[in-house]
């Protein structure tokens, strides 16, 4: 053989020599850096407060598992990694449980929380889960978080406990408010009895939550009527016990007593609210009592006399507007010792007349584009433009124009308007 082929064989082997030392090289970095990895992995996991297990994705064997792990279930480490994560579960959970690493698996993360634990002294731990696909060791994996919810179940058992307790009472409640308005509505005189009286009239009444602090009372004399539109301090229950008193006060002044002049019912009413308020020690608050519309309607004579406390009095006759205003203090305490009359307005009346009594609900209305309240100048202008029609029609008009205006707004005040065609 020449020489040239003994130099060729020495450089193949050389390159050759070379080659395998750069792979034994490379293989023992690789090993190093997987084991670095692994290290890391471990050294993260194991730092973690909550439990956590690497397992096999074909057996569910345990790779590796914290101290927190070990603590929960009361195993040594040494112990709970010879063991697979079906050893874990309860018997009756091992098919839920072989699909939730088969959905995990597929999703590659998964977190499901019906799945307890069971410890090495056979206690049943409730545990939330947080399964992700991960490699380890170089093979695919899944990494379980698991927190012990003991706490939180216990917790949430409390709650769900003092929901439903808060949740009767509000039905004893809510029962007996409904009672209660059971009881108001029998009180008060049946709205489509004004008819009797007056044929063309009507009531419209929206209380804003189920018992009213406004009410509306009427009462025939021999050759009168007499009508009034009522707002007790707040609505509600507290509005709806006052309006309750008002009634019977207002029943025991005009049929008891006969007292018929408008603006003396308004006194006699008063001197009876200023003597329940100082009897439970409120006669100094200024916020309690009512306001009130009252008139005493004479068909034969076609005569109104009116008296009011804060609620006006209008009528529309034809396209003019006839308003008699309330004196400005109420049917209760006021801010000055000597209380003031109040002031007996009476005048003539016209077939045709549209006579209206209200309180404040209607025109403190919020709603509209702007979230506004509907105001007493648009009020009037709705009446000034239905007060031709029947007043059946009128109530339904302004009914569906509030319920249009409030929208998805929340009723805020009772709402109170009475209509009498002359």
């Amino acid at each position: 053989m020449s020489a040239a082929f003994y130099i060729l064989m020495v450089v193949f082997l050389v390159v050759l020599s070379v080659f395998l030392l750069y792979l034994y090289l490379a293989s023992g970095k690789k090993a190093a850096h997987l084991d670095k990895q692994k290290n890391n992995y471990a050294s993260i996991i194991d730092q973690a407060n909550d439990a956590m297990f690497v397992i096999d994705i074909v057996n569910g064997s345990i790779h590796h598992s914290n101290p927190a792990a070990a603590a929960l279930l009361g195993y040594a480490r040494e112990t709970l990694q010879k063991k697979t994560i079906f050893n874990l579960c309860p018997p009756q959970a091992l098919e839920t449980c072989a699909a939730r690493i088969a959905d995990v698996w597929e999703k590659g993360g998964l977190i499901f929380k019906d799945i307890p634990f069971v410890t090495a002294a056979g206690e049943t731990v409730p545990v939330e889960c947080s399964a992700k696909v991960a490699p380890f060791e170089g093979r695919p994996s899944i990494v379980i978080y698991a927190r012990d919810i003991r706490e939180r179940l216990r917790l949430e058992k409390e709650i769900l406990q003092q929901k439903n307790i808060i949740e009767q009472k509000n039905k004893d409640i809510t029962d007996s408010i409904n009672y209660a308005r059971g009881i108001q509505h029998a009180i008060l005189p049946n709205r489509e009895d004004l008819k009797k009286f007056i044929p063309d009239s009507f009531i419209l009444f929206k209380p804003k939550d189920i018992v009213s602090g406004d009410f509306y009372w009427f009462s025939p004399g021999k050759n009168e009527v007499l009508v009034a539109a009522v707002d007790c301090t707040g609505h509600g229950v507290p509005g709806a016990l006052m309006s309750m008193i008002g009634n019977s006060m207002l029943n025991e002044v005009v049929g008891e007593k006969e007292i018929l002049r408008p603006s003396q019912v308004l006194e006699e009413l008063r001197e009876r609210v200023i003597k329940i308020l100082r009897r439970q020690g409120l006669e100094n608050d200024s916020k309690d009592g009512m306001d009130i519309a009252f008139c005493n309607i004479s068909i034969p004579k076609m005569e109104l006399s009116y008296a009011g406390a804060y609620n006006p009095l209008w009528i529309v006759r034809g396209q003019q507007l006839i308003e008699i205003k309330a004196d400005k203090f109420p049917i209760g305490s006021f801010v000055t010792d000597q209380l003031p009359p109040f002031t007996n307005h009476t005048l003539s009346l016209q077939k045709g007349d549209a006579v209206y009594l209200f309180t404040d609900g209607y025109a403190d209305q919020f709603g509209g584009p702007k979230g506004k309240k509907f105001k007493y100048d648009q009020f009037l202008k709705l009446l000034m433009a239905v007060c031709s029609q029947p007043m059946d029609a009128q109530k339904k008009i302004l009914n569906d124009t509030i319920e249009q205006w409030r929208g998805s707004m929340e009723q805020v005040d009772d709402i109170l308007v009475i209509g009498i065609k002359i």
